[in-house]
């Protein structure tokens, strides 16, 4: 008689059982993951459609991108705490949420961040108007300066230049509200740029706001049109994200921007005030760290119920 292995129907009978355990944990745990799928696409809904207060739907939002596209994981010392000691660290430094955790709402707290993995998976940064502006490099201006490379067309160019007199229309235009004004008459955007790229001076005073200043705006009505096309963008892109129904799968970090108050003075600074009122990154969401919503939740229905009291 062959020897009996204790289990009825032997090994096969025991590879069964594996398998059917292994078949019931995945599916609890896609269970559990729809649950916070939907959980996290709650919270999102409740910050992009105003809910919490309109001035967090301008806001950064961080997706995980799909691993099939083999972008690179980003560096957990960096992306959370920006204390990389590694120089020669071989993920990702493109993204961190370091100063935005600072100020998250307190009550966050609890079930703070202990993982100890070194990576996070790759993200994709969706920025607002605020944080799309910080990232955002000095643009350089289109027209070409003379190349250093040969002395004589240098000093070639500078003689020209020095030699240009200004005519009326241009003194005219120099003076910059005459220059906002025909602006403000211009339907098109496209009139606008093609206005600014006819001439030199146009094109500082119209896209620039003029000579020697430090960040490119433009002039007042440059600046209008600008700021109601990046409102219309960030409506479109609180839309759309709001109508997918797989947000809630990829979502992983919200950032937020408010007005805190510096309470140091600068002495440097001959005026502080713009300084100590800017709006400062503050982590809304966090997916490791699911007190951080509830907290910034709380904190909000709190400031509601002391404006109504």
């Amino acid at each position: 008689m062959g020897k009996c292995s204790g289990l009825k129907g032997g090994g096969h009978h025991r590879k069964a059982i594996d398998v059917a355990d292994k078949k019931r944990n995945e599916k609890k745990n896609r269970k559990k993951e729809q649950e916070a799928a939907g959980k996290r696409a709650i919270a999102l809904q409740e910050i992009l459609s105003g809910k919490l207060g309109s001035a967090h739907q301008d806001c950064d939002i961080y997706l995980q991108v799909d691993n099939s596209s083999n972008a690179t994981e980003l560096c957990r010392a960096h992306f959370r705490f920006e204390d990389c000691s590694n120089r020669r660290c071989k993920f990702s430094h493109e993204h961190s949420i370091a100063e935005a955790l600072q100020n998250v709402m307190s009550g966050s707290s609890n079930g703070e961040d202990g993982d100890d993995t070194p990576t996070i998976p790759a993200l994709q940064c969706l920025p607002g108007i605020i944080g799309g502006g910080a990232r955002k490099r000095r643009q350089r201006s289109r027209w070409k300066q003379p190349s250093s490379g040969n002395k004589s067309e240098v000093e070639d160019g500078i003689s020209s230049l020095s030699l240009h007199t200004p005519s009326p229309l241009e003194n005219a235009l120099l003076e910059g509200s005459l220059v906002n004004t025909i602006v403000a008459y211009l339907e098109s955007n496209e009139d606008v740029v093609n206005l600014a790229l006819s001439c030199r001076y146009l094109h500082d005073l119209v896209l620039i706001g003029g000579s020697g200043t430090d960040i490119e705006e433009g002039c007042q009505d440059v600046q209008r049109r600008k700021q109601q096309a990046k409102e219309a963008k960030l409506l479109e892109r609180n839309q759309a994200l709001l109508k997918s129904k797989g947000v809630g799968v990829s979502l992983r970090y919200v950032v937020s921007y408010i007005v805190k108050k510096n309470s140091k003075k600068n002495k440097n600074r001959k005026s502080d005030t713009a300084s100590n009122t800017r709006k400062r990154p503050m982590l809304v969401y966090d997916y490791e760290n699911p007190h951080v919503f509830r907290a910034f939740r709380e904190s909000v229905a709190g400031s509601v119920d002391d404006i109504e009291n």
